[in-house]
């Protein structure tokens, strides 16, 4: 016996129903790194390691670091300005890294900020040398041989939005996007890749006053895009505050 065409029709219109009312609603957020972990496979886990900068006397150098080792094989000093909470060693379990504003310093080993490759937007200069006094604070993670630092600068006004990344991958280093960028948000890809989120404001008002923000996820070739998000902000004077939700 054939079930008659208006059943199949009936069938599928309450398929296309009960999907539509069981589609999960928008996750609500108040910080950007919760959500970065919410989408899972990060490559990076944990809070990761914040650094201390110790400064030369005379003439007066900084660095940010994890170790004083570090900072001595940097600068040539006997007169060091040195936190109290800095030891001549990387605590256990942190990375051995450091920053002078032009370098980034894995051990022994060094990456010039003026080789990397610049995944973040053409008019962030991504690859200039940066006053290591002009960071608020520095935080490293590692996995294996990969290490990623996010540095905040001083700032005053929408400055916290920004964060320079520096991700060191294989054997390249690479500068991310800055607009709420997190060592947090960049996620595991096929083949030990990686992908990363490149983000836009929406909205008419765009920067001055936002009604949201576009997240697309792109791999380390900067162009092919693996998911994106949609986040909507309440409160458009308040882009740390909105609700998420994944489009494609």
């Amino acid at each position: 016996m054939t079930t008659p065409p208006t059943r199949h029709c009936f069938a599928a219109l309450l398929a296309v129903l009960l999907s539509a009312g069981t589609q999960a609603a928008p996750a609500h957020f108040t910080s950007y790194n919760d959500f970065y972990r919410s989408l899972g496979d990060p490559l990076f886990e944990g809070k990761g390691t914040a650094l201390d900068k110790p400064c030369t006397d005379a003439p007066r150098a900084c660095l940010w670091t994890t170790s004083m080792t570090q900072a001595l094989r940097r600068y040539e000093a006997t007169d060091w300005i040195v936190p109290g909470t800095l030891q001549m060693n990387p605590a256990d379990g942190a990375p051995d890294v450091a920053f002078d504003g032009q370098t980034l310093m894995v051990g022994a080993r060094r990456w010039p900020l003026r080789s990397a490759v610049a995944l973040a937007p053409p008019d962030w200069p991504s690859r200039t040398p940066i006053d290591p006094e002009n960071l608020a604070n520095v935080t490293a993670w590692q996995q294996g041989t990969s290490v990623c630092l996010d540095m905040h600068y001083v700032s005053s006004g929408k400055g916290d939005r920004y964060t320079l990344v520096v991700l060191l991958h294989g054997e390249h280093l690479y500068t991310l996007p800055p607009l709420f960028g997190s060592c947090v948000a960049i996620q595991k890809a096929a083949g030990d890749g990686f992908s990363y989120p490149s983000t836009t404001y929406l909205g008419p008002g765009m920067e001055t006053n936002p009604s949201g923000l576009q997240v697309d996820y792109l791999l380390s070739d900067g162009t092919t895009r693996v998911a994106r998000y949609l986040l909507r902000f309440p409160d458009q004077s308040d882009p740390f505050t909105f609700e998420a939700s994944r489009v494609r």
